[in-house]
């Protein structure tokens, strides 16, 4: 029903709008998922707000592989013109479902946080023993990156992300926009956990809101971006070569043009999940220490 409010082509030419749509079909979903799934309305809101979204997104990559289709010549720079309203789109609507389950990990107690997005909090041992010395443990809470054990850990992490790329790719491959409820799972665990240690900092250690709220997101911001665009790469390959598939014939100069651009945004999807890797291991324990 909602995505009848309004045209998938306004949300193509206004792509700030995304992130109140991100922002208020997260906000739908959890207090749906509490309302129907009471005893475990941490998945169920994920599941709600990925379908709120399917709809808009389907059709903004069906658009956008017309648009690809149509292209005369090839070049990265019309590559990049072609995609990157949907670039925009999928990061401000990730960064709005994030900031909804920061808000609501903010503002429920302790006890209710622990409960209500318990599936989302384990994944980063909240509590510790849920997961001692877990890989989403060092993820988290800054890894071992100063130790000889740094390497292990990369290539762990590593491992992790590129599985999740490729169901990504797949899932929006075979479902469309269905890559949105992997996207939408990373996006309700960074915002909760995230949310939920900013509350403990203001809590226990007695930082106020402000601080408290850079010194949690600041050091992990660069990674957490760039492994989110590395997913969205991957959800628009696969959504975009799909609609091919359906639309296109098989060896046309369409379908030629769509599946090069889409080898391309491949390879950029890879090359951003190894960077992010990088960043998490390596560069966020110090911007960590050093904001500490």
């Amino acid at each position: 029903m909602f995505e009848q409010l309004y045209e998938t082509t306004f949300l193509k030419s206004n792509p700030m709008y995304a992130f109140l749509m991100g922002l208020a079909f997260a906000i739908i979903g959890i207090f749906s998922a509490k309302i129907v799934f009471g005893s475990n309305p941490g998945l169920m809101s994920v599941a709600f707000t990925a379908i709120l979204l399917i709809p808009s997104l389907n059709n903004l990559l069906s658009i956008n592989e017309q648009s690809e289709t149509r292209e005369e010549k090839f070049s990265l720079r019309i590559i990049f013109n072609d995609h990157k309203d949907v670039f925009k789109i999928y990061t401000l609507a990730f960064l709005g479902i994030f900031t909804a389950y920061i808000l609501f990990a903010i503002v429920w107690a302790q006890g209710f946080s622990l409960f209500y997005l318990q599936p989302q909090l384990e994944v980063a041992c909240i509590p510790p023993s849920v997961c001692q010395g877990s890989l989403a443990g060092q993820a988290v809470l800054a890894g071992n990156a100063a130790t000889s054990e740094a390497f292990s850990t990369f290539m762990k992490i590593l491992i992790n992300n590129f599985i999740v790329l490729i169901a990504c790719l797949f899932l929006s491959f075979f479902y469309g926009a269905g890559s949105i409820l992997f996207i939408t799972w990373n996006a309700s665990v960074w915002g909760s956990v995230f949310g939920y240690r900013i509350r403990e900092s203001v809590t226990h250690s007695g930082h106020t809101w402000f601080p408290a709220l850079y010194t949690t997101l600041l050091p992990v911001f660069p990674h957490m971006v760039t492994e989110a665009v590395s997913y969205f790469s991957a959800a628009i390959v696969g959504g975009v070569v799909s609609k091919a598939f359906l639309s296109e014939k098989f060896g046309s100069t369409g379908f030629k043009r769509v599946m090069d651009d889409a080898f391309i945004f491949f390879i950029v999807a890879v090359l951003l999940v190894v960077f992010a890797a990088f960043l998490e291991v390596y560069i966020f324990p110090f911007i960590y220490m050093l904001l500490m």
